[in-house]
């Protein structure tokens, strides 16, 4: 039992965090069907909507895909989490270590990371790669403790990604992991989350890119006067772009988990709009699952855990207890 939590406190905190790093995986391997296509080339490729797991149809990857395989996301996920179990806190050097050890199956970065062979090298990257492999920092840190989960994402994120806009998209979502599985009420995960990517802007190599928390702002607006709510079918975010750069790709997530219904629906909306699917869906998945861990569908968790076997019931345990080890109870 966790020191200063009660048995059902305890409880409540592993669902929901175990539910976050489910979601991350199921939203991934799922994205990974659509990820580079338009919306009305999805509905071509695979006769309609996507709706639950198919067999990949990716003509444009270098990679083959098997049916529910997660990619690089999950992947780095994992890699950030056991590092984090391994050195009890975020080493970067680890982590960098992990990364130069063996290729990453779907990330495009590894040869030149290889090539370059320095686990003291910081690299200047501006994609998704940075929040899409977060959640376990969120998982480590308190929301009380917001400095110290900037810190620590920035440590996570510098060897590959140390630009403002991607360390602040990568604050954003692991804040909004964090006070998720304490299970904040929706709107207060949303503000932590324009607050740390507010204050994540601040740290590393300035860019020209715009502020994460404005997009997210303009896009919920815009939603609000919509009416059709499917978000499977009907280009709904516009204003927003499910791109593959850190700010597009993190405010696009950002807003379909808050206006999503659940985990499923956030996911689903993620992946038929196309774009860099699978980082979106994984991202708006994790924290969407972990505020509402029963909306995220049982029979994805075991497609997913069958296809990839990637031990996230152990992860999250050692995560858990970590937080409250280094934190306190009091955060």
């Amino acid at each position: 039992m966790i020191l200063g939590l009660t048995m059902a406190q305890e409880e409540e905190l592993l669902r929901r965090a175990l539910a976050a790093l489910q979601g991350v995986a199921v939203g991934d391997a799922l994205g990974k069907l659509t990820e580079g296509y338009w919306p009305h080339e999805i509905l071509q490729t695979y006769g309609g909507p996507i709706t639950g797991f198919r067999r990949p149809i990716q003509p444009r990857s270098r990679w083959e895909w098997a049916y529910a395989e997660v990619t690089d996301d999950t992947r780095f996920m994992v890699l950030v989490a056991e590092s984090i179990i391994t050195c009890r806190k975020v080493d970067r050097l680890d982590i960098a270590r992990r990364i130069l050890e063996r290729p990453i199956k779907g990330w495009p970065g590894w040869e030149e990371f290889k090539a370059v062979g320095d686990p003291e090298q910081i690299g200047h990257r501006r994609g998704n790669g940075a929040p899409m492999r977060i959640a376990p920092v969120g998982i480590l840190r308190s929301p009380r403790n917001l400095e110290k989960l900037i810190d620590d994402v920035e440590q996570a994120c510098m060897m590959t990604h140390h630009v403002s806009s991607a360390i602040s998209a990568a604050c954003a979502i692991a804040a909004a992991i964090s006070a998720a599985v304490e299970g904040w009420p929706k709107e207060e995960v949303l503000e932590l989350a324009l607050e740390a990517a507010r204050l994540g802007r601040m740290r590393s190599l300035k860019d020209q890119a715009p502020q994460l928390e404005e997009l997210v702002r303009l896009g919920l607006r815009k939603l609000e006067m919509q009416d059709d709510q499917d978000f499977r079918l009907s280009w709904k975010l516009r204003g927003l772009n499910p791109g593959f750069l850190a700010w597009e790709g993190a405010s696009f997530a950002l807003c379909l988990a808050y206006t999503a219904s659940g985990a499923k629906e956030a996911i689903l909306g993620a992946v038929n709009q196309g774009g860099d699917a699978d980082s979106i869906a994984a991202m708006a998945g994790g924290i969407a699952a972990a505020l509402q861990p029963e909306s995220l569908p049982e029979e994805w968790i075991a497609e997913v855990e069958r296809a990839n076997q990637l031990g996230l019931k152990r992860i999250t345990k050692e995560l858990v207890s970590l937080r409250y080890v280094k934190e306190g109870r009091s955060g």
